[in-house]
């Protein structure tokens, strides 16, 4: 049967029993469109890094693909979707799944058939920021190998410049920041112990601005000490807009939302995501970078 003219089959059903909900994921498995066999083929064995699974029931909907780990969805847009026996548009349906702390990635056709390299490039990508709301406490402990992009963990600084000692530094700290090449551009971030000099993580680089990196390196930050139970540090950061956000809980970006930036606004909202649900009780406390000079976290990128 032709992909275009096979029936749409309900994804998600408020008024059936678990069974039949059950039946219809089976039956999306068997009547799988070429776009999702082409998605699948790249997901499937951890093709990405991680492992997936296909029309997974989540609530009253089933999904494409999704990674339980990370409560990540991978859609294929233009498919049927239904709730109850009503179609449902994406938007609602990405809502709703928001609600149930899933992050939606939409894929077209065109995507996936035109660069499916391209399409796995971006979901490491995006795997890779969603660690800010899971940080594995085993990378604290040693470093890992280092590569473009990659999240690295336990390297050094010249420890003769620590612990710092400045009058009115707290050197129990953590400090962060982030650069930008351009603005837009590749952008990174990194964060360092004020104490022994180690570099406790270190994200990108990706596309987006100095703001959003400085505000991403605070929340991660945050969610790593809240992970592994640190509550006597503080956070140092140069960035008063960034500090300023995290307290508001907001990232005002203008950064332009298209399709290059998409995958960053879905970590943007983790990040506001993961604030709005945990109080934030470290203190955030600005570098002053007349009095001290540039921060330890600084890329020497001036």
């Amino acid at each position: 049967m032709n992909d275009k003219n096979k029936p749409p089959i309900p994804e998600t059903e408020n008024d059936v029993s678990q069974e039949l909900l059950k039946q219809y994921a089976e039956e999306n498995k068997l009547f799988m469109t070429d776009a999702e066999r082409l998605l699948w083929n790249l997901l499937r064995g951890k093709g990405v890094g991680e492992q997936f699974k296909r029309q997974q029931i989540i609530g009253d909907y089933i999904v494409d693909f999704v990674n339980p780990r990370y409560k990540l969805v991978v859609e294929i847009d233009g498919k049927f979707h239904f709730k109850g026996d009503h179609p449902v548009a994406e938007a609602v349906r990405t809502e709703d799944l928001n609600r149930m702390g899933y992050t939606v990635v939409r894929f077209t056709e065109q995507e996936v058939f035109g660069n499916i390299k391209r399409v796995g490039y971006q979901l490491k990508d995006v795997i890779q920021h969603m660690k800010i709301s899971f940080p594995k406490p085993s990378q604290q402990s040693a470093p890992s190998p280092s590569a473009a992009g990659e999240h690295k963990q336990g390297t050094s600084k010249k420890s003769s410049q620590f612990p710092i000692q400045k009058e009115g530094v707290n050197s129990n700290a953590w400090a962060v920041d982030a650069a930008c090449s351009g603005n837009p551009g590749p952008m990174e971030y990194q964060c360092i112990d004020l104490t022994t000099g180690a570099q406790i993580f270190h994200f990108g680089p990706v596309h987006g601005t100095n703001n959003i990196g400085e505000f991403l390196a605070i929340v991660h930050a945050l969610a790593l000490m809240n992970k592994q139970g640190i509550k006597d540090k503080v956070i140092y950061s140069d960035s008063y807009n960034a500090i300023l956000w995290v307290k508001k809980k907001h990232c005002k970006t203008k950064l332009e939302r298209n399709t290059q930036t998409e995958q960053l606004y879905q970590v943007i909202a983790r990040a506001e995501q993961w604030l709005r649900a945990h109080p934030v009780q470290i203190p955030i406390i600005k570098w002053e970078t007349k009095q001290w000079g540039e921060i330890p976290a600084d890329f020497g990128n001036k």
